[in-house]
């Protein structure tokens, strides 16, 4: 197919798809089930993908549909780094995944191969590397595990409190360009540190500063 059929197709999808996918996961989110799971926050792993629910003023990080990355510790800050999927159009979600999913990905229903260098060269390529996010776990309220067989419908869905708009997404990412050599530098400086395992931390308990940190990449801004 041609790319003005691949976009018409996109743009079906979006009207029909997106909405009702948006809708079985807000079900879901309020009485999980084996596709979407309710778990706590020390059984997050590395390479998979789950929703957050998370304090913040911000709709697009408060309802968080996001891809784990990595974990690190700042002070006496755990912080998780994950892909938020509300900052990716949904051509581009599946795209980035596409090279990571196999057979056994399904079959077995196991996290992707990844690490956090690896996964933000990868958003690179896309000029979407700030759409990586860093998360304060002590600020993550919920969080559900998305099993890999519903991984396709995932990425086509969001929460039904934040409308899709591709054309304020892509905006958003040209506007980003301006200060990517900047991004770079702080995400090249905090890949130096060594990663903690998730549970080596968090199974325990700890305190958290109160006072708000600044985020790694300085990009979300109240939307």
């Amino acid at each position: 197919m041609g790319e003005l059929s691949d976009i018409a197709k996109l743009e079906k999808l979006v009207r029909e798809d997106y909405y009702e996918n948006s809708d079985f996961f807000s079900i879901k989110y309020k009485k999980s089930d084996e596709y979407v799971t309710s778990i706590p926050i020390s059984s997050i792993t590395i390479g998979g993908f789950y929703f957050l629910h998370y304090k913040d003023d911000s709709n697009w990080m408060k309802y968080s549909p996001v891809f784990t990355a990595g974990v690190k510790k700042i002070q006496n800050i755990i912080i998780l780094y994950a892909i938020n999927l509300n900052f990716m159009p949904i051509e581009l979600r599946v795209q980035l995944f596409d090279k990571f999913m196999t057979k056994e990905t399904f079959e077995k229903n196991i996290p992707l191969k990844v690490d956090l260098k690896g996964v933000y060269n990868e958003l690179l390529k896309f000029k979407m590397e700030y759409s990586l996010v860093e998360y304060v776990l002590n600020n993550v309220v919920s969080v559900h595990k998305i099993n890999m067989n519903v991984v396709p419908r995932f990425l086509y869905s969001g929460h039904p409190v934040n409308r899709y708009d591709p054309k304020k997404l892509y905006s958003i990412q040209s506007a980003k360009s301006s200060d990517r050599t900047k991004r770079h530098e702080e995400i090249s400086k905090l890949m130096m540190t060594d990663l903690i395992e998730i549970d080596e931390e968090i199974s325990e308990k700890f305190d958290v500063l109160k006072n708000h940190i600044k985020r790694v990449q300085n990009n979300i801004k109240k939307l």
